[in-house]
């Protein structure tokens, strides 16, 4: 069961990622992503009541919570953006390498980095080396342009995912994971509104979009519920390695519907980051 609810998150967070990549193409992102978010959270929030896991988080816990939302922002912009700008080829594993900064998290936590660890982390590196310097050959002036900007918004996203999810998981002793994360999603959106402000965004321009803005919404939370009660089973972490496979998902769908050209090599590079990423995700 752990297996299949890993595996049901990764083709949820997949399906997600195309979404965004198309939607992104048509409107604008911070407006597309204040609506998911607001979605996301009503899906969870309804979830919470139906499951009666409703509980107050203590006033320590608040400014770790504001944080979290801030840096679920950060994260969830960058995301955006890089699918905006660049291929899914390329930005998808740079995204997935948010397990490589938990364990140096862990490391720095005074958690031993094994062998394999180690290993696991080099056959990201190598993997990512290959994808990047292969993706988006075309056009070559324009295409290095572009490539180079979404690999610093989709490394943007993968910390500030790597530092949520620290948070949140630090946040399990003081009330239910999915009543934080309900919680993070609304101070986050309250952030993106802040910076929209400031920046003159209109809040809603993207509602003509509401049909797949919700389906991306519905995803993302069905996809974070699913891992979330997977912890709660035994061989939690076959759940993890699931999950962590959602870019191969995502890489696949882009590469058979939206006709992204990939070499042999290109295919290996993604293979060996994902098998690098799924070990972490495991352990």
């Amino acid at each position: 069961m752990s297996i299949v609810l890993g595996l049901i998150a990764a083709f949820a967070w997949g399906l997600h990622d195309i979404f965004v990549r198309l939607v992104s193409q048509k409107t604008n992102v911070f407006s597309a992503l204040l609506i998911v978010l607001f979605i996301g959270f009503l899906f969870q929030s309804g979830l919470i009541v139906v499951r009666g896991e409703i509980a107050a988080i203590p006033s320590q816990a608040i400014w770790s919570l504001i944080f979290a939302g801030i840096t679920f922002t950060s994260a969830s912009i960058g995301l955006y953006k890089a699918f905006e700008i660049g291929p899914v080829q390329l930005v998808a594993p740079i995204v997935a390498t948010f397990s490589i900064l938990s364990i140096l998290w862990g490391v720095i936590q005074g958690n031993p980095l094994t062998i394999f660890q180690l290993l696991a982390v080099i056959v990201v590196f190598v993997g990512l080396y290959i994808v990047v310097s292969l993706a988006n050959t075309q056009d070559q002036a324009e295409a290095n342009g572009k490539k180079s900007h979404a690999i610093l918004w989709a490394i943007l996203a993968s910390i500030s995912f790597a530092i949520t999810f620290a948070i949140g998981h630090s946040m399990v002793s003081y009330a239910p994971e999915l009543m934080t994360i309900a919680v993070t999603r609304f101070l986050a959106a309250v952030a993106l509104i802040i910076l929209m402000l400031i920046l003159k965004i209109p809040l809603f321009s993207a509602i003509k979009e509401w049909k797949v803005l919700s389906v991306i919404g519905f995803l993302d939370a069905t996809a974070i519920t699913t891992v979330v009660y997977a912890g709660t089973l035994p061989n939690a972490s076959y759940a993890a390695l699931g999950s962590s496979l959602f870019g191969v998902v995502t890489i696949l769908i882009a590469w058979a519907f939206l006709k992204e050209r990939m070499v042999p090599l290109q295919w290996f590079g993604v293979i060996l980051t994902f098998l690098g990423v799924a070990y972490l995700g495991a352990t």
